[in-house]
């Protein structure tokens, strides 16, 4: 295998492949910097788990527990999105319900700045 053939393959297959990313500073910790990236297809399979209504869909959920449910559907593509400096998530699954504590403002403005790496349907066809 070539040099280049080899180095294509390598790309290919990262963890990282085929993902968008940008580093922000979060002025609300300190002004760190926070590396994000779009969502993974398991991130969005999940949160449409969460999502989905059931039979009877949301009229049978009071209020409060439709934004509770829309929250906890967030903290699932939160933890998906944030790596660390060797673009390693820096949450797992079971970091979930800690976030969920804590999860705020900052939190929602990261998620939507990672939201906003995805190309819609219309970025691609203007391409």
């Amino acid at each position: 295998m070539s040099k280049v053939k080899s180095n294509i393959r390598s790309l290919i297959l990262s963890p990282m492949a085929g993902f968008r990313t940008c580093t922000v500073k979060v002025a609300e910790w300190e002004g760190a910097e926070i590396k994000l990236r779009e969502p993974s297809g398991k991130a969005w399979v999940e949160w449409r788990e969460v999502m989905q209504p059931k039979e009877g869909g949301d009229q049978e959920l009071t209020a409060s527990q439709i934004a509770h449910r829309n929250m906890q559907a967030d903290i699932i593509l939160f933890t998906d999105v944030l790596l660390d400096e060797d673009d390693s998530p820096i949450f797992s699954d079971a970091d979930r319900a800690e976030i969920e504590q804590f999860y705020g403002p900052v939190h929602t403005r990261l998620l939507n700045q990672a939201l906003g790496l995805s190309s819609t349907q219309a970025d691609a066809e203007k391409k």
